[in-house]
């Protein structure tokens, strides 16, 4: 798996990434907000399903009453990575269509 190491000063100027923050890590961190519980256990199950085939694995946490928070830092380098990134656009995109 090839990847490139990303400054978080440099995060937001990639496409795609608009629903993410930089947090203390580094890491970036996004909320996403189903319609109900249920929905945000199934926006759960898409992002790792995501994770298993992009093998790189966000932390996840879902709350009451449909708040999921997901948080991405490649472990490996101990800071972000264009894996990363390319994650958090996947993640996106499964969180705009659920």
């Amino acid at each position: 798996m090839e990847y490139t190491e990303v400054a978080p000063d440099e995060f937001a100027a990639f496409d795609g990434v608009g629903d993410w923050t930089v947090v203390d890590g580094p890491a970036i961190a996004a909320v996403f907000r189903p319609s109900t519980y249920l929905a945000g256990a199934d926006l759960v199950k898409a992002i790792a399903e995501i994770a298993e085939a992009e093998q790189h694995h966000p932390d996840m946490e879902i709350r009451y009453p449909g708040t999921v928070h997901v948080t991405l830092t490649t472990h490996a380098t101990g800071g972000l990575t264009t894996l990363d990134v390319d994650l958090a656009r996947l993640i996106s995109a499964a969180a705009a269509s659920a």
